[in-house]
């Protein structure tokens, strides 16, 4: 999506990047909140899954899911350490760091990601990055249900890595990863979880599984081809 080029989905460019994406589905002839399942930007075959299918491209790429449904999706554009994703029927999903951000063009839908420090401040970097085997944080979310209610929650988070990585299989390779898991405790008293596999060399994100509010659906990726 050209437009995601031009516009951070931090403050009020957010805003702006979500209007600029309904307003593309709109025109595409899409809708938002049809329940239709997502399809990946990249054509599945009879005969080759997702590693077939990466293998074919050169762009950078993830397997993304969402509620289970999903497939190859490739790189539509960077912005610093913003990544933008679009499916085939125009949804995108933003990634920061390669956390999950932000999506518009889903039935239900992220709409911003702020993580925090202790004292109210966005953080510098990105807390799986550190060295830390457990490490504590916090994040303010605002979502759009199927509804079209709009809502917003704080919570803390906790996220605990195993200290010994583990061999995990990607759609194009495989590597020792750290194992991460992230713990939400929400003000309203509800708790999600996430996992995240962290390279641990530099915590760099290879692959996610999370649900970002309580009663939302579950995103997962993995790096089929990293950028």
């Amino acid at each position: 999506m050209t437009a995601a080029r031009h516009y951070r989905l931090e403050d009020r460019p957010r805003a702006v990047f979500f209007c600029l994406a309904m307003a593309s589905l709109i025109l595409s002839g899409c809708s938002l909140g049809s329940g239709r399942s997502l399809d990946g930007l990249v054509p599945g075959s009879a005969t080759g899954g997702v590693s077939d299918q990466a293998a074919a491209t050169s762009y950078a790429s993830l397997d993304f899911h969402v509620g289970g449904h999903g497939g190859l999706v490739i790189l539509a554009s960077q912005v610093g350490d913003m990544t933008y994703w679009q499916f085939r029927d125009s949804a995108t999903v933003a990634l920061k760091d390669g956390y999950l951000h932000s999506s518009a063009g889903l039935e239900q839908n992220l709409i911003d990601t702020r993580l925090i420090d202790a004292k109210g401040e966005i953080v510098g970097e990105s807390p799986w990055r550190g060295i830390s085997s457990s490490i504590a944080y916090r994040l303010t979310r605002e979502w759009q249900t199927a509804d079209g209610e709009l809502h917003h929650g704080q919570a803390t988070a906790l996220l605990e890595c195993d200290a010994t990585p583990s061999r995990i299989e990607l759609p194009l390779m495989s590597r020792a990863l750290q194992v991460c898991h992230e713990t939400v405790n929400w003000q309203d008293g509800n708790v999600t979880h996430g996992t995240l596999w962290r390279a641990p060399e530099d915590g760099r994100l290879w692959a996610v599984e999370t649900q970002p509010w309580p009663g939302a659906p579950v995103f997962d990726w993995q790096v089929a081809r990293p950028w």
